[in-house]
């Protein structure tokens, strides 16, 4: 098995941060007009109907992707969930964002897809969403969904 040097990843890691800072330093577009923005990072307290709640941590990125990572599922039975986001008006906006799902085994069980709507409160820090979500198996067929609620929290940064 090769192993990774992970002294190696540090000048790609700092390269690839310091091109998503400026990207979003020439795309203003991306901030609603009070000059709020999704992009950043979120803890996330996620309360689907009927499921206990889990936090999730998400991250929208300048341009329109986004990932997020939980703990409803032990290790290895989802990966992270990517998708799209778009701004659909003054701090308000949609996303749709899917998962793999595995079961233990390791086999492929099919896919989580979750869309839903984020409203920033006033001082940008922090957000209420509703969502949708499916489940569905490895043929595409929809074998459970439901509905829920979230809420986000920016996470800052507190130096050292």
């Amino acid at each position: 098995m090769k192993l990774i040097n992970l002294k190696s990843l540090v000048p790609a890691a700092a390269l690839a941060a310091f091109l998503t800072t400026s990207a979003f330093a020439q795309r203003g577009e991306t901030l609603a007009a009070d000059g709020h923005s999704l992009v950043g990072t979120w803890k996330v307290t996620v309360s689907p109907d009927g499921i206990p709640p889990f936090t999730a941590y998400n991250v929208f990125t300048v341009d329109g992707n986004s990932f997020e990572f939980d703990n409803s599922n032990p290790p290895g039975a989802q990966t992270i969930a990517v998708g799209p986001w778009t701004s659909t008006g003054v701090n308000s906006f949609a996303f749709t964002e899917v998962n793999q799902l595995f079961d233990n085994t390791g086999a492929y069980a099919g896919e989580l897809k979750v869309r839903g709507n984020v409203e920033l409160t006033a001082d940008g820090n922090s957000f209420a969403s509703k969502f949708k979500f499916d489940v569905s198996d490895p043929t595409g067929a929809v074998v459970f969904s439901g509905t829920g609620t979230a809420a986000g929290k920016r996470v800052a940064v507190e130096g050292q």
